[in-house]
């Protein structure tokens, strides 16, 4: 400088502070009793000067580090001039005036080369800058339209409810005030007359609850009473009941018709098709039924006497021709075991007593095979009769149950044994289950506690579907 007169870096910071754009008024704290800053101003603030402020922040740090750097450099530069004097002032110092006046032009030039490259990166710094506040300012602007419209559909429903609360706490009002006078009155009526109105109230519920004693009491006698007229009644119907049978049968054997043997054989056909049973034989030495139209039941008898063990149970050739049996192990089952409990038992039994016990047993057998209709609906189902260790027959019924979440399949077994499926659904309790993993991830200690915790909630007055719900339960567990 002191060579030629020119700096290049002046000062690398400010010679005095940048006037700044906010009035001294702006800065001045709001005194309490001023107006409330409005929402406007907030959102403004939020939406433009916090973006601003921010980013002036983050530019002032930058560039005070980079003003220290500059420091640091600028003063190696001077320490390393101090120490080897540059060529070019050496060349600056032998030349003739001319030349330097060439030299001096030139670092002018350079210098206002610099200074016009330096506003122009600070301006096209300054355009990004203000597009980022300009971006950021569009966004608040479209949030705050949005928060106009929600404002808006939410001033327009309590304008709606508005006027109806308003006369709701117009009425509420107007009754507290009326309570309001009834109490004031109150207050300010005779004492003494209030304390004898309360003694007579206080008489009067007295009364009353030895009123409700006796109501009471009455009440009981007229239950006791209803009890006594309600046992009159039955036995007055039973009487009833009795004389017109006796009637009925006076009737018969004085004028006994046609047409009453016809009535009769109506009503004969309409207990078989109610009890299932339907007799086909019947003499002194053999006695045949039919169970249902698929089970017939042959007895030897001697004097009336059923010899059980030549007694027999076949399917009838209707039954095979008729329809087509979804489940024939289980039908080969029944037959065999319906035999198994006339000819293995060692009581002596009479027809009537026979006939129960095999419709007992086929009426379990038809809910178990309903059960099984059930399961093979949702579920491929394969049945099978098989024998256990002790040549015991029992049912094996296996149901093919897929879980697409995990990939897998699973084979759902359900054993049953004579006990079980005989006095199916008082016998559920006995009904076992067993689970094969066919492939997959999926674990079969899962599945089969799923499937016995549904089976232990069964009971024999709730078993509808049970064998399904068991399989339902397993699958839905793996899918929650």
């Amino acid at each position: 400088f002191q060579m030629t007169g020119i700096r290049f870096m002046d000062e690398l910071t400010m010679p005095k502070p940048r006037r700044s754009t906010l009035l001294p008024g702006q800065l001045r704290p709001r005194a309490r009793h001023e107006e409330a800053i409005p929402l406007a101003e907030f959102a403004v603030a939020m939406a433009v000067d916090m973006p601003r402020l921010d980013l002036y922040a983050a530019v002032a740090r930058d560039l005070n580090a980079y003003i220290q750097e500059c420091k640091k450099i600028y003063r190696e530069a001077e320490e390393e001039a101090l120490k080897v004097t540059p060529s070019l002032f050496r060349e600056f110092a032998s030349v003739d005036e001319t030349e330097q006046a060439m030299l001096i032009h030139q670092l002018k030039l350079i210098k206002a080369n610099n200074i016009g490259t330096a506003k122009s990166q600070w301006y096209d710094w300054k355009l990004q800058w203000v597009e980022q506040l300009y971006e950021s300012a569009t966004q608040g602007f479209a949030n705050l339209e949005s928060d106009a419209t929600y404002l808006a559909g939410i001033i327009k429903e309590a304008q709606d409810v508005l006027p109806a609360l308003r006369e709701e706490y117009a009425e509420v009002t107007r009754l507290l005030e009326q309570e309001q006078a009834d109490i004031d009155e109150i207050e300010n009526s005779d004492k003494d007359f209030l304390n004898e109105l309360k003694a007579t109230i206080a008489e009067q519920s007295t009364e009353i609850e030895a009123f409700r004693a006796d109501v009471s009491e009455a009440k009981a006698k007229l239950e006791r009473f209803d009890e006594k007229l309600a046992d009159i009644e039955a036995q007055k119907a039973e009487l009833t009941a009795a004389i017109s049978q006796s009637k009925h049968v006076i009737h018969i054997q004085k004028e006994s018709t046609s047409a009453e043997v016809f009535r009769l054989k109506d009503e004969l056909e309409a207990l078989q098709e109610l009890h299932l049973w339907r007799p086909i034989k019947q003499t002194a030495d053999l006695v045949e039924f039919v169970y249902g139209s698929k089970y017939q039941v042959s007895l030897p008898c001697r004097r009336y006497k059923p010899l059980l063990a030549q007694a027999t149970v076949t399917r009838t050739k209707q039954s095979k021709l008729k329809e087509r049996d979804a489940f024939p192990q289980v039908t080969e089952l029944i037959v065999r075991t319906a035999q198994s409990l006339i000819a293995e038992c060692n009581e002596k039994l009479e027809i009537k007593q026979v006939l129960e016990r095999l419709g007992d047993f086929w009426s379990s057998c038809a809910q178990l095979r309903s059960q099984l209709t059930f399961l093979s609906i949702k579920y491929p189902l394969t049945v099978e009769a098989l024998l256990d260790e002790k040549d015991q027959p029992f049912l094996r019924a296996t149901a093919t149950v897929m879980f697409p979440s995990l990939k897998s399949k699973a084979l759902i077994s359900f054993l049953l044994d004579k006990e079980t499926y005989s006095r199916w659904p008082l016998s559920v309790r006995g009904l076992k289950a067993d689970v094969r993993v066919a492939y997959g991830i999926i674990k079969r200690e899962a599945v089969l506690n799923a499937v016995l915790g549904r089976l232990e909630q069964v009971t024999p007055a709730d078993s509808h579907g049970c064998l399904l719900d068991a399989c339902i339960e397993a699958t839905e567990q793996f899918e929650q």
